[in-house]
């Protein structure tokens, strides 16, 4: 063989053994299209904050708008963050703390906003998840609500809600192969 032929030869090889070593890492070939799910992820951004803006009256604050990242063997997770209810903040020209009453109905509305966020996410991923078709039915879907609170009304209540379903789960409730309640037994909903 003449020096290139044993180079290109020994090329071949050494790309066989990587793509190999590659395989037994668990890369897999069957990788989601990214930029067909980068642009469904960013759909469903938009209809996340939507559906969060229209839920609830105001004061309400979306304090960072949802933003979706696809992690490699697991699937996508959407990430926002809200303050349920905002309240009056001690600052220089009102130093008056937050007396008890606007503490007890921060909490009390507070409370009651999430559990709609809890009825709400199911709603809208079984409604619009299903438009992430880049994702494999082995991956999942999640959304984590973070939880703003200031620092007197915060006390014991959750700073975050993670709510997480299969996506062979949503593609079983589009199908009609289960029904809402169905699918909403098997997301997996829990506060922080």
């Amino acid at each position: 063989m003449h020096l290139p032929c044993k180079m290109n030869f020994l090329a071949g090889l050494a790309l066989s053994a990587a793509l190999g070593a590659l395989s037994l890492l668990g890369a897999d070939s069957t990788s989601p299209n990214y930029a067909a799910l980068k642009g469904q992820v960013q759909v469903l951004e938009a209809v996340i904050d939507k559906t969060m803006e229209q839920t609830f009256e105001r004061p309400f604050g979306l304090l960072e708008k949802t933003k979706g990242s696809y992690l490699p063997g697991y699937g996508v997770i959407f990430n926002l963050q809200v303050n349920l209810y905002p309240v009056r903040v001690p600052n220089p020209f009102d130093p008056r703390p937050l007396s008890e009453e606007e503490v007890r109905k921060a909490r009390t509305v507070k409370l009651d906003r999430i559990e709609t966020i809890k009825r709400a996410v199911p709603r809208l991923l079984a409604d619009h998840a299903g438009s992430l078709r880049a994702l494999g039915p082995e991956d999942t879907v999640a959304v984590i609500v973070h939880l703003f609170h200031f620092q007197a009304e915060g006390e014991k209540l959750p700073t975050q809600l993670v709510l997480q379903v299969k996506k062979a789960d949503l593609d079983q409730y589009q199908e009609r192969k289960l029904s809402f309640d169905e699918l909403v037994r098997k997301m997996n909903v829990f506060a922080l």
